[in-house]
């Protein structure tokens, strides 16, 4: 799976150990799996915080582990946020979703066909 920022093309996470998961903490494996079937208006991806990158680890660090908006490391284009102050449940409200959460429409997500 490749992640790239939708404005600038760059790949955002080279690192290969990092997964995209669904708002019930689940693998995604397609772009259509979003995990809650309930209407999200704006369709996120989550990262588990011991998978992180190391540039959002960085992010993270320089706000003291509260919250704050996560922006592409190479073009500054807001690619998503992430908030350890308040517990942020799905939509159906059965599951806590992941602090750091991806848009879906700022990036390009590539999914390897092997």
């Amino acid at each position: 799976m490749e992640v790239r920022c939708k404005h600038c093309r760059k790949d955002l996470f080279n690192e290969a150990s990092v997964e995209l998961l669904t708002s019930h903490g689940e693998i995604k494996r397609s772009l259509m799996d979003v995990g809650c079937i309930t209407n999200n208006p704006e369709p996120c991806s989550y990262i588990s915080i011991d998978r992180m990158p190391g540039w959002i680890e960085q992010v993270v660090n320089q706000e003291s582990w509260t919250k704050g908006r996560l922006h592409c490391s190479h073009c500054n284009n807001r690619i998503g946020s992430f908030n350890f102050i308040n517990v942020l449940r799905c939509d159906c409200n059965k599951f806590v979703t992941h602090p750091i959460r991806i848009i879906n429409s700022k990036v390009d997500i590539v999914y390897d066909t092997k």
